[in-house]
C-alpha cells in the first residue's frame, strides 16, 4: 500500500514524504473504519491538491484490507503450529512414559508379575503382558472373563472411579494448558497492537 500510494500521489504532484506519511498512517489507523480512513484522508489532500483522490484512497485501502488478512492467517498459522508443537511435545512425552513402563514391565520377576495380576485380577481389571510386536516390545491388555471380573467387591468401582477421575483431571490440565497458551499468545497481539496505535498517534501529533 504504501509503495502505491507514493507512486500514485506523486503522480498528482504530491511527493513531499511528510504528507505521503501522514496518509499511510491515517490508512493504517486501526481505530477507524474504512469510511473515517476515506474521509480523513480525503480531507487532508483536498487542502493540497485539486485532483479527485478518492479513487487513489479507494484502492489504497483495498490493498491495506489485503495485507491485514495476510498478517492475520500469518498470525493464525503460527498459533496453529504453535499448538501442534506443544501437542507433539506431549506426545513425546507420553510415548518416553510408556516406553518407560514397558521396560518396567520387561525387568519385574515371575512373583511379582503374579501378584501384580492377581490384584488386578481381584479388583476386576485385566492383565498387563509385554508381547513383541514388528521387533518391538509392548505392553499388551488382557480382559479378565466375566465370572472373575464378577467376584470384585466394592473396592473394584473405587479403584475404577480413581482411575476415571485421574484421566479427567489430566485431559482438564491439558486443555487448561492449551488454553493458557492461547491467551498468551492473543495477550502479545493486543499489546503489540497496541504500541503501534501509540506510535502512530504520536506521529500524528508531530505532524
Amino acid at each position: 500500500m504504501s509503495q502505491y500510494l507514493t507512486e500514485e500521489l506523486a503522480k498528482i504532484g504530491i511527493d513531499d514524504e511528510a504528507i505521503v506519511e501522514y496518509c499511510i498512517g491515517l490508512l493504517s489507523d486501526t481505530t477507524m473504519d474504512d469510511d473515517e480512513k476515506h474521509e480523513a484522508v480525503a480531507g487532508y489532500l483536498e487542502a493540497v491538491v485539486d485532483t479527485d483522490v478518492s479513487s487513489i484512497i479507494t484502492k489504497a485501502l483495498e490493498l491495506t484490507s489485503a495485507k491485514n488478512a495476510d498478517l492475520k492467517a500469518a498470525d493464525e498459522q503460527r498459533l496453529r503450529d504453535e499448538l501442534d508443537q506443544a501437542h507433539e511435545r506431549e506426545r513425546a512425552e507420553f510415548q518416553r512414559d510408556m516406553q518407560a513402563a514397558t521396560r518396567e514391565e520387561r525387568h519385574l520377576t515371575i512373583d511379582e508379575r503374579k501378584r501384580r495380576e492377581a490384584f488386578l485380577k481381584k479388583y476386576g481389571y485385566g492383565t498387563l503382558e509385554v508381547v513383541e510386536k514388528n521387533g518391538e516390545a509392548e505392553i499388551v491388555y488382557r480382559e479378565v472373563n466375566d465370572t472373575v471380573r464378577s467376584e470384585g467387591n466394592d473396592n473394584a468401582k473405587i479403584v475404577a472411579d480413581k482411575e476415571r477421575a485421574s484421566r479427567e483431571n489430566a485431559k482438564l490440565a491439558h486443555q487448561k494448558k492449551v488454553e493458557r497458551e492461547k491467551e498468551l499468545l492473543e495477550k502479545d497481539r493486543a499489546r503489540k497492537d497496541k504500541e503501534k496505535r501509540r506510535t502512530m498517534k504520536k506521529e500524528k501529533r508531530r505532524m
